[in-house]
Formats: C-alpha cells, sequence, structure tokens
C-alpha cells in the first residue's frame, strides 16, 4: 500500500467520527435525561406516599388543625423538602425526606428543593376527623381525606432537548387517603 492511500484512509476516519460523534453524544445524553426522569418519579412517587402515611396519623391532627385555623372548607399548607426545623410540616416533611435520602438524613434527600403540599378538608376551624366527617368521599370536602402533593423540577442535561421539551420538567405526584383519627 502506499503513503498516500493510507492518509486518506486516515482523514477519511476522522471525518466520519467527527459526523458520528455528536450524535453518539446525544444519544447517550438524552438516554440520561430520561433515565434520570424515571429516577426522579420513582423518587417523588415514593415520598409523596410516605408523607401521606405520616400525614394519616393521629400526632398530626394538630397540624391539621393548625392549617384549618383560618376557616373555609380546606386548607393547604407547603414546605420545601427537606423542611427548615420549626416549620409547621417538619415531620411530615422529614418522613418524605428521608424516602429519597442517600444518606440517612433528610438533608440528602435526592429531591432537595421539591415542593410538597399537604390539604385537609376543614369544618368549624378543624381539620376533620372520622368523627366528624360527614362523607366517605375523598372528593367532598366534608370527608376526613387528606391530600399529598410533591413537585419536583428536574433540570435537563441534553443541550438542546429544551427546544422540544419544557425545561425544566416537572414531575409530580398526588395522592389521597382518610386520616386514621
Amino acid at each position: 500500500m502506499t503513503k498516500s492511500f493510507l492518509t486518506r484512509r486516515r482523514g477519511q476516519s476522522l471525518v466520519e467520527l467527527a459526523l458520528a460523534l455528536p450524535v453518539v453524544l446525544i444519544l447517550g445524553l438524552l438516554t440520561a435525561d430520561v433515565g434520570r426522569a424515571y429516577f426522579y418519579r420513582e423518587g417523588v412517587a415514593d415520598a409523596t406516599r410516605q408523607a401521606l402515611r405520616s400525614a394519616v396519623l393521629q400526632p398530626q391532627q394538630a397540624t391539621g388543625d393548625t392549617a384549618c385555623a383560618g376557616g373555609g372548607s380546606t386548607a393547604s399548607l407547603s414546605t420545601t423538602l427537606p423542611p427548615l426545623a420549626g416549620d409547621t410540616l417538619a415531620t411530615i416533611g422529614n418522613q418524605a425526606a428521608l424516602e429519597s435520602t442517600f444518606t440517612g438524613t433528610p438533608a440528602g434527600s435526592s429531591i432537595n428543593g421539591a415542593t410538597m403540599t399537604v390539604t385537609w378538608h376543614c369544618a368549624a376551624n378543624k381539620a376533620i376527623t372520622r368523627a366528624t366527617a360527614t362523607s366517605t368521599d375523598p372528593g367532598n370536602t366534608g370527608s376526613d381525606a387528606i391530600e399529598v402533593q410533591i413537585v419536583y423540577s428536574m433540570p435537563l442535561i441534553t443541550p438542546f432537548l429544551a427546544n422540544f421539551v419544557s425545561s425544566p420538567i416537572t414531575i409530580k405526584a398526588d395522592v389521597q387517603a382518610r386520616v386514621q383519627y
């Protein structure tokens, strides 16, 4: 083989690499974004269920009463995860944050910065309990249902993907249950 043939062949390989490399990198980043979205979706769903498990317990009746003190048929309290010390929703929020932690502490939550909202149905400025409920339908404001919603914003790592989908991507979970008191 001649030297010019080998030089042309190396040049051709460089051109092929230059054309294929951006496509392969974009596909890799896109795959990473999809994997991250599933990871955070599971973290948000698990944290929401854990927050609801904590919110429906009798020790949280006082938190519901605090939320309902302003009047109205429903009342909501919101906090970021993990909540600050002294926050009204600290117990519920810490339980939610612990569900997706990698350090064993609420501050190690993979969904740090997510917003958690807990909604109670109210009557006479108190959270409705099983004893005061007038309905078992969670959609009825006379029921003793509690709703927990967690919303997390996931930033994208794929540079141009934001042109096709909203960035950051909002991952949300919403669950309801009746109180256990």
